[in-house]
């Protein structure tokens, strides 16, 4: 296994490309460095040996404390405005070129967290500030969602077409309360758990409470996703919530025992400033306010682990 080793000296930190191996006398593993890097912050991926680049643990490190961590963080103000201007032009393949063009500098989750949601919610600020007519933020969001629906597509053909994509037998399934208008962060949602594996069953919006229940009988999902971004909306979701969680998380229910316990992720805008234990139903409902793609796609990954692959 090789990896990046990152050592502090006198306050720096300096990089280490190592690896680990078996030492069969001594029964242990020990680490021999490959090559010094130098500055962890001024690692490039040419640095690293051609052997070695491809390896997703370099990526990851690099990614995240190399020389492309300071590329990208100079980058996101001048994306940013450029994504939310595509938006009001109802530009999706201008969307998708800009997202084709730095793929490299970042994966999709970080697309959406740094680039695509701060978008959004420039959007929805200017509407409630009056500054955004009501069709033009329809419009704009609309425009997302197609531009969302294409990243789709082309994670559909790559799982598809390449067989290194690990599928998941965890079936995942989102939605919102019935009055929910808003899906942009279930569909964008959905198109990450997708390249992930996951099969996923997105019926956002706005479905009533007795539809869901139903729904959930018939395709048994391990895990439920509710996204609420209008605070009118909060009733309608608690509503949901104690309904699901009374039919399949209770213990006591003998009719349909292969239903009980399915964990229940509550999220999005309308909860911002709520506490971490608001709808705290049972001990299978959690919610995830002001959560990142990113920290919401590592819980629902370890949340299933034991069902998965």
């Amino acid at each position: 296994m090789v990896y990046i080793r990152n050592k502090k000296v006198k306050g720096l930190d300096y990089g280490y490309l190592v690896q680990s191996k078996w030492d069969h006398k001594n029964n242990t593993s020990k680490q021999v460095t490959i090559k010094y890097l130098g500055k962890t912050s001024d690692i490039n991926p040419e640095d690293i040996p051609a052997e070695y680049r491809n390896d997703p643990k370099i990526i990851a490190f690099i990614s995240t404390f190399g020389n492309a961590h300071k590329e990208k963080e100079k980058v996101i103000p001048k994306l940013q405005n450029e994504i939310f201007e595509l938006c009001m032009q109802c530009n999706t393949d201008g969307l998708v070129n800009t997202y084709k063009e730095y793929s490299k500098l970042f994966n999709l989750v970080e697309f959406y967290d740094k680039l695509l949601k701060p978008v959004l919610y420039k959007i929805g600020d200017l509407w409630k500030q009056g500054k955004l007519d009501v069709a033009t933020e329809h419009a704009s969001t609309n425009t997302i969602n197609s531009f969302v629906k294409v990243i789709e597509e082309q994670v559909f053909h790559k799982i598809n077409t390449t067989t290194n994509v690990r599928t998941s037998i965890c079936k995942i399934m989102i939605c919102t309360p019935e009055g929910e208008l808003h899906n942009v962060s279930c569909n964008l949602i959905e198109s990450l758990l997708v390249s992930r594996g996951y099969k996923v069953y997105n019926i956002s919006p706005s479905v009533p409470a007795d539809s869901v229940i139903t729904y959930i009988e018939n395709i048994e999902p391990d895990i439920i996703l509710i996204s609420v971004t209008n605070r009118d909306n909060i009733k309608a979701a608690e509503r949901l919530i104690k309904q699901i969680v009374l039919r399949f998380d209770n213990d006591d229910n003998q009719d349909n025992n292969k239903h009980n316990k399915i964990p229940i992720v509550v999220g999005g805008l309308a909860f911002s400033d709520y506490p971490e234990n608001y709808l705290k139903e049972d001990e299978m409902v959690l919610m995830m306010q002001n959560a990142s793609f990113e920290e919401i796609i590592k819980l629902i990954d370890f949340s299933t682990t034991k069902n998965t692959y």
